[in-house]
């Protein structure tokens, strides 16, 4: 299968400025077509951009086969390091109301 090299550089040169930093790049499709795919990165203005598995695009991240999965999976680990935070807080407070009681007790 032919990578288009030609054709998106010279989209991105028309339309776009390129952050290759921020840049990546799926294939798209059925797992049958993605597997017929040998291409494993692109020349774009001159930088070698990787394709990649899965992006992030205004927070949600898109796989491949534009399932959910991968995006149902970040968003559950960060709400599960979000309550690993929370975790000392709660026992502070925990202990705070404790204590706090325990003098009102007297």
């Amino acid at each position: 299968m032919h990578c288009g090299h030609q054709r998106l550089a010279k989209y991105v040169t028309c339309r776009l400025r390129l952050n290759a930093a921020k840049t990546q790049l799926l294939w798209l499709g059925s797992s049958q077509q993605l597997d017929k795919v040998d291409c494993r990165d692109v020349l774009v203005l001159g930088t070698r951009v990787a394709i990649s598995d899965t992006a992030r695009d205004l927070g949600v991240v898109i796989d491949r086969e534009l399932s959910l999965a991968a995006h149902v999976t970040a968003v559950c680990r960060s709400g599960y390091n979000q309550l690993r935070q929370l975790r000392p807080v709660v026992r502070l407070l925990s202990m705070n109301h404790h204590h706090h009681h325990h003098h009102i007790n007297f």
